[in-house]
């Protein structure tokens, strides 16, 4: 899989294909002419929102995918539904970047985001292995303790129903050592990202949306007649066109390829925990993530196996050192664990679309063609909440100024952006030395 051509549909090693309870629809590949209201790009969470979004409007609509629905960073991802931003991003920071007005919609999309994908999930009756039992997010060092306070004091005072949570506390619900306190939202939870995709894919076409995969498009035209999407010999004559391609949108459109960092990460997942571990281990169904810059985060699927992961070291044999790593960062967060348990059934890997602030942006490619990028490793919240509020500006019952993100006019490259790439896919044995440090 690479930069240029990111797509690999047979998603190879997801433990999420694997286990998939939704059924596979398979779609057709665009052929000859089409005319429509929007086309969206990109078969995602933010573009099978955006569709959805537009078709509920009336607006006609269709949805072209490289691959195959899901295929890309939101059917591989972890599955945790997060209510927060990136990290130690709080609401303030927010503000601070892209304006307060803009910033309050957004921390309230954020905050409200995980629960809104539960209700959807219910409303189309989506068979993901939903589980909303809440999200922790832990301190692992007293520098992260500092930032990890300063969220949970932010969305305490923003109303957040949000709960701090002592050692013991933190022991108790999540099994794991080593971390001092935290704090608690119940509105968090895990899905199965690609069945979540899938189901997100059948809702669209009840809805109107008509779908095509493996129709890579490769060029975008806009003249006066409308945007003339193309895909080969293809043709879409459309109003409006929204890339949600992200990470995954390879060399046709620099503009958006370019505007964010690539990350390359891998996840891991273990056979199912023997049943002593099982009530030791995420007892209550929560999930967690730390702040640590080598991967600290767990959660279990609905058969008991846990999964790990972080960002892959692109050097030598890059799956036996992530395997290496996920092995040692769970018997350090689990002790209970033997070598036998972290033996892992699935190691996948997939790119993560990451902007300079760590927020999404709306970048404007002309006068009718816009691209969403950047969810910065809240996709499974913030990609498909922010692709709705985009889905009606495409409808036209949303004005751009209501789009609670930055909107980028021209073309802005990420700064020694060859150089970033390379540098993210090299720098993970830094990260585990700031971690072991306590930098992080």
């Amino acid at each position: 899989m690479s930069l240029a051509s990111p797509i690999d549909s047979k998603l190879e090693g997801v433990v999420w294909k694997r286990t998939l309870k939704e059924p596979v629809l398979s779609y057709p590949t665009l052929a000859g002419e089409e005319s429509t209201d929007i086309v969206v790009v990109g078969a995602g969470f933010c573009g099978l929102n955006a569709a959805l979004a537009a078709a509920k409007t009336g607006q006609k609509v269709i949805l072209l995918e490289a691959g195959i629905v899901g295929s890309g960073a939101s059917g591989r991802n972890g599955g945790y539904n997060v209510p927060q931003f990136p990290g130690p991003i709080t609401p303030g920071v927010v503000e601070a970047v892209i304006g307060k007005k803009k910033g309050q919609a957004l921390s309230e999309l954020v905050l409200g985001g995980a629960d809104a994908v539960f209700r959807q999930i219910e409303r189309y009756q989506i068979n993901c292995s939903a589980v909303q039992h809440g999200w922790v997010q832990p301190a692992h060092s007293e520098a992260s303790l500092a930032k990890v306070k300063k969220v949970f004091d932010a969305w305490k005072a923003w109303g957040a129903d949000v709960t701090w949570l002592s050692q013991g506390d933190l022991s108790a619900r999540l099994g794991a050592a080593g971390y001092i306190a935290g704090w608690f939202n119940p509105t968090g939870g895990t899905v199965n990202p690609y069945g979540l995709t899938i189901g997100l894919g059948r809702a669209a076409t009840q809805e109107g949306v008509r779908i095509f995969e493996k129709s890579p498009v490769d060029g975008i035209e806009e003249g006066p007649g409308g945007v003339t999407v193309k895909a080969g010999p293809s043709r879409v004559l459309a109003k409006r066109v929204i890339v949600a391609t992200n990470a995954y949108t390879g060399d046709f459109l620099p503009d958006v390829q370019r505007a964010t960092v690539p990350v390359y990460l891998y996840h891991a997942a273990t056979h199912p925990l023997r049943a002593e571990l099982r009530a030791s281990i995420l007892p209550g169904g929560e999930c967690f993530t730390d702040l640590r810059k080598s991967g600290g985060f767990g959660r279990l699927d609905d058969a008991g196996r846990l999964i790990s992961g972080g960002a892959v070291f692109a050097f030598g044999d890059k799956q036996a050192y992530g395997i290496a790593h996920a092995k040692n960062r769970m018997r350090q967060l689990f002790p209970q664990l033997t070598d036998a348990d972290c033996e892992f059934e699935d190691y996948w890997e997939g790119y993560c679309a990451v902007t300079e602030s760590y927020l999404p942006q709306v970048q404007r490619l002309g006068k009718e063609v816009f691209a969403v990028v950047g969810f910065s490793t809240r996709g499974v919240n913030l990609a498909q909440n922010l692709g709705r509020v985009v889905g009606e500006f495409a409808a036209g019952t949303r004005s751009l100024d209501e789009v609670p993100v930055a909107v980028i006019e021209q073309r802005r490259d990420v700064p020694l952006w060859a150089l970033k790439v390379r540098a993210a896919r090299l720098v993970f044995p830094l990260y585990q030395a700031k971690d072991r440090l306590g930098l992080s």
